[in-house]
Formats: structure tokens, sequence, C-alpha cells
């Protein structure tokens, strides 16, 4: 049984293989040739090499239909642990025919197959299912193509893709009360450092409107010098719980500190996050919060 089972991987693992229609289809040829050289009929002959004939074109119509495209892969988006992962890019070619029924897949499921006309990219995805934070290694990706017919399969593969899973955000402990920190300067008192781009909560009155209008983007002045502001700080030792459990209620800190527009900052055992607002602050301290292993005491 093991052998059987070694074997079955094996064979599911080929980059280039007849699907079970196609073994069903081959078989019936070979019951067909039987049947035709137990009774003589020249009629069951001709269907039968027929039907080996179309069996033999689909092959070379499968392996073709992949052939000379590229693969261009965008950026994994990150999520929450249990929310899936879409691994997503653009194929195309630079010339030649279209492309029919070609999917973005992995070891166990595919997207939804895709036309790709001539000298054109298409957008493939796929969306796989996550069950623990950290970074999410996809290494078995491929393009895959039954056309035509579902008599042949034909699979090529592209390069791992890599996608971070941050912890699902829980925990009933209440968000914790500011505290007076030097945080970011708010008072325009002093020494004029340059500009940054606008988070929210900032001081209208901070805002740069000359920069503004010469761009699309709002900048805010920052000055050395003056009083910083209230600041939370989401401290690992005030968790309760396990590992995960504490950085589940760090997560659900954050978010909650990023919708209300505070400034906070994070402290992780050996290491820390300087107080700050705004989504660049929010996604820092939620791919620490992925990342985070535990160093054991030598």
């Amino acid at each position: 049984m093991k052998l059987v089972s070694r074997l079955r991987t094996r064979f599911r693992n080929l980059a280039f293989r007849p699907t079970a229609s196609g073994i069903f289809w081959l078989v019936a040829v070979v019951a067909l040739l039987a049947t035709a050289i137990n009774y003589g009929n020249n009629l069951i002959f001709a269907l039968a090499f027929i039907l080996l004939a179309v069996w033999l074109q689909a092959a070379w119509q499968c392996r073709r239909n992949l052939a000379g495209l590229f693969w261009q892969a965008s950026p994994c988006a990150p999520v929450f642990a249990g929310d899936p992962l879409r691994v997503e890019g653009r194929v195309g070619q630079s010339g030649g025919r279209p492309r029919h029924a070609v999917a973005l897949g992995d070891e166990k499921r595919q997207g939804q197959p895709a036309t790709i006309a001539a000298d054109a990219q298409t957008l493939l995805a796929i969306d796989l299912p996550t069950a623990r934070r950290g970074l999410f290694q996809v290494d078995d990706l491929v393009l895959v193509s039954r056309h035509p017919l579902g008599l042949w399969q034909h699979r090529r593969a592209l390069p791992a893709e890599c996608g971070v899973v941050y912890p699902q955000p829980r925990g009933e402990a209440k968000l914790p009360a500011s505290s007076p920190r030097p945080a970011h300067r708010l008072a325009a008192t002093d020494d004029f450092q340059g500009l940054r781009a606008y988070a929210p909560g900032d001081s209208p009155r901070r805002i740069n409107w000359r920069a503004y209008g010469r761009g699309d983007e709002l900048q805010v002045n920052e000055f050395d010098g003056g009083q910083g502001g209230q600041v939370r700080w989401f401290d690992w030792a005030s968790c309760p719980g396990d590992d995960e459990d504490r950085l589940a209620q760090l997560a659900s800190w954050v978010i909650a500190a990023e919708h209300d527009g505070s400034e906070y900052g994070l402290r992780l055992p050996a290491d820390s996050l300087a107080p700050a607002r705004g989504r660049a602050q929010r996604e820092r301290c939620l791919r620490t919060l992925a990342l985070f292993e535990r160093q054991e005491k030598s």
C-alpha cells in the first residue's frame, strides 16, 4: 500500500501528465482496439485510431499552451490569521496566439482559469488559507493548464512567494490609558527640521499649506523642541495569557489605537517601537507582532 501511495503521489506531481479523463479516454481506445481485433471490424479500428489521434493532439496542444508565457508577481498584501492570503500576478506573452484556460495554483488547489490574449497580460490570483501568524511561504506555486478537452494537465513551476500573516486581534483587556511622554513635536516653537507626510491626528496648524499647493499630498512641519503629547504604551508584560494570547491582545490594541487616532508605542521582550501614529506605524507594529519569536535564555 505504501508503494502504491508513493507512486500515486509522484504521478500527481508530474509537470505533464494525463488527467483522470485522459486515462479513461486511453482505456476506451485500448478497449476499442481489442474489440476491433477480435471481430475484425475496420470501422471500430478507424474510430479507435481517431480517438487516439485526438488524445495525442490534446497532449501537444496542452503542453504548447503554457510555452513562452512570462510571470510577474505582485507583492502579497498582509492578512490576519484565519483570513485567506491572496497571491496574484500578471501573466502574458509578447506575441503569438491566445492561450486558453490558464490558472494559478499550488499543490492542492487552483484559481479561476482565464484566457490570455495575444500581446496582452491577464491578472491571475489564488486565495490560500492561513491558520497561524508569521511568514507564509508559498513554494509550490504553478501555472496550470488543462486545455483542450481536459485530457492532459501541464504544470509550470513559478518562483516562491512570501506573505506576512498578522496575529488575529482578540482580547478583552481595555486600551491602556495615555500618559504624558515625549512624542512627536506638537509645538512649532523651535528649529525647523523638515517635512513629513500628514498622519491622522496631526494638528491642522502644523500643515504646510505651501507644500500642499505644490503637490497633491498633505505634509506637516517637523520641529526640534517643544513638549510631546499623550502617548499609549502597549507593553508585553501587561498582557495576560501565553505568547499567542499576548500577541493577539497587542494586535487588538494597535488596531483600536489607530482607529481613534492615538499615538502609541510597542514594548516587547528585547524589542520596542517608538511612539508614532498613522498607517505606517500600524503596519510596523503588526509586522513586528507577526514575526515575533521568543528568545530562549541560555
